[in-house]
């Protein structure tokens, strides 16, 4: 009969689910959750003043580059919108 091989591969993966549920006890999650609970200190380069004022300007141009870009992105947008609407109007009416 067609299917058996996949009946019985669902069988012995339900199989070996339930067992790996009985394993499980609520101990051992505790500790895992205990475990993996610790604060991670992070470290960070130390700068002099000149470097942080370095950095602060290149974050600063980078944040004006983006802006730029992004309203050049939305007005071409606009401009193409309105172009494929004109158009569609421009067919329609004649």
């Amino acid at each position: 009969m067609a299917g058996e091989g996949f009946m019985a591969h669902a069988i012995t993966s339900l199989r070996t689910n339930r067992a790996l549920l009985k394993k499980r006890n609520f101990k051992d999650l505790k500790d895992l959750c205990k475990e993996g609970t610790g604060k991670t200190e992070l470290e960070f380069k130390k700068l002099s003043p000149r470097e942080w004022d370095i950095l602060k300007n290149q974050i600063r141009s980078q944040h004006k580059n983006n802006l730029r870009f992004e309203t050049m992105i939305y007005i071409l947008s606009v401009v193409i919108s309105l172009l494929i609407l004109y158009c569609l109007y421009w067919l329609i009416a004649n």
